[in-house]
């Protein structure tokens, strides 16, 4: 079934609304199933706000008609994959394999910029493949992209410019893709800095802010030792810190999934279009009580 795509006009059977879309690595997929299905219901918002794995998603939305076909269909083997219970638990070789594997990325970790150094072109050949040679002011909807400068530690606001670029510097996940150097700055992840800018959307000329938080607080480990402890505290304050940010919304869509997914499981990724979907079926009426 086709979806149209695009702006809600001024003659919109509903009130307008800006749409913040966070990062969440393979989990992000989740805002193609909230894009598809609020399109679906004949909700488009008006203006979008990405980061990290959001500003992939929601910049192919505003950029083609099929963006949904493309972001199933591409290629992300470049990524390094989760180790997986049936890894963790297999024969010795296997698992010396994976250690083997981990090695290597702890190396590049210390020498360079990670397993990403190895494929920087392939992630820049990766978005311009899903967005092509575009401007962020040439897309359908006003699209603000924001990133981390992990010099200065100051969110960064891209409202114009190559779409790829700013993109690829919100997407910048340490460890897997290098930063982009920018002007003074080093450009990383924008989850960093804010994982739900819901004010820069307020600045957008829209009525109300949707966001999406397509996190997952995973089930607690036995923690045994000091190094699980402080894991685990880092992944709880990163969660209540990302809580009072979405707190600022009208509306905050949490897709809800079905098991633990981890952030550079991208085979999941229809899981997670998915989950998306069935987050806006189960909010539909809280959206059209706002929206109208």
């Amino acid at each position: 079934m086709a979806f149209q795509t695009g702006p809600a006009g001024d003659d919109s059977p509903h009130r307008t609304f800006a749409l913040v879309l966070a990062g969440g690595g393979a989990r992000g997929y989740a805002h193609a199933g909230v894009l598809r299905a609020l399109e679906r219901y004949g909700y488009r918002p008006s203006a979008l706000v990405g980061v990290s794995m959001g500003a992939v998603v929601g910049t192919a939305w505003a950029a083609r008609a099929d963006w949904y076909e493309t972001l199933l269909a591409l290629d992300t083997n470049m990524f390094p994959g989760p180790v997986s219970d049936q890894e963790a638990r297999g024969s010795f070789v296997t698992r010396l394999r994976k250690a083997w594997s981990w090695a290597r990325t702890a190396e590049d970790l210390l020498f360079s910029w990670g397993p990403g150094a190895r494929a920087v072109d392939a992630g820049r050949a990766f978005l311009d493949t899903l967005i092509g040679a575009r401007q962020l002011e040439e897309l359908s909807v006003p699209v603000a992209v924001c990133a981390t400068d992990l010099r200065s530690t100051e969110r960064v606001v891209f409202r114009a410019g190559d779409a790829t670029t700013a993109v690829y510097a919100s997407a910048a996940l340490a460890g897997v893709l290098p930063p982009l150097p920018h002007d003074r700055g080093l450009l990383a992840d924008g989850a960093y800095a804010d994982v739900a800018p819901i004010d820069v959307a307020r600045t957008m000329g829209a009525e109300f802010v949707l966001a999406v938080d397509p996190g997952q607080l995973m089930p607690a480990p036995d923690i045994g030792n000091g190094l699980q402890a402080v894991l685990r505290a880092t992944e709880i304050c990163h969660r209540r810190h990302a809580d009072l940010r979405f707190d600022q919304a009208d509306l905050v869509l949490r897709p809800r999934y079905r098991r633990p997914i981890d952030t550079l499981e991208f085979e999941a990724r229809r899981e997670c279009v998915a989950a998306g979907i069935r987050e806006v079926r189960a909010v539909r009426a809280r959206v059209a009580a706002l929206l109208g």
